[in-house]
């Protein structure tokens, strides 16, 4: 139906709330788009999140939505931001796991505390690696980029308090684990 459609004029009809105008930048763009993720991501289930996530923040913010060059370029903007934010996560949190095993083996420990340590290390990555998302995301940027609540909270978009208390959570969360162990 709007296959024949600019970018600019799906855009227009778009910002008006029109449900098809969306599926046709999705069908239009989707499959390049998906590549393109993949291509750096190297994860298909990654790449489709990532992609929904992006088609969905076209969604929400159709209203409001400026092209300062093309769609197509808006679009991977998108993908690049979103690609940097996992690759930024990512290297927060294995940053985070060498300083634990740097913190380790700089003290000197018989071989039976050594491998007890190595295997309460593992359990605390494991513990770390399974808070919700968003919890362990707040608790890498408090912990290993040592930034404060305010600023975790403005760089997240989320309140003081909501910061504090994922934190808290999460602390209690790998007390309780450390405790079992």
């Amino acid at each position: 139906m709007y296959s024949s459609h600019s970018d600019n004029q799906l855009v227009s009809l778009l910002k008006s709330d029109d449900i098809a105008a969306f599926n046709a930048i999705y069908d239009r763009y989707s499959k390049m788009l998906f590549i393109f993720i993949h291509s750096k991501l190297d994860s298909t289930e990654m790449s489709k999140d990532v992609l929904q996530e992006i088609f969905i923040s076209v969604w929400e913010k159709r209203q409001t939505l400026i092209l300062k060059e093309s769609l197509k370029a808006y679009l991977y903007q998108a993908a690049r931001h979103k690609i940097i934010d996992i690759y930024r996560k990512n290297t927060t949190y294995r940053k985070y796991l060498l300083q634990l095993i740097e913190h380790f083996d700089e003290q000197p420990h018989s071989i039976t505390e050594t491998v007890d340590t190595k295997a309460r290390t593992q359990d605390l990555f494991e513990a770390i690696n399974h808070l919700p998302e968003r919890m362990k995301e707040i608790f890498m940027l408090s912990r290993v980029e040592h930034l404060t609540v305010e600023q975790i909270s403005t760089h997240l978009g989320l309140s003081q308090q909501t910061v504090k208390n994922q934190i808290t959570k999460a602390l209690k969360i790998l007390r309780s684990n450390y405790a079992q162990h």
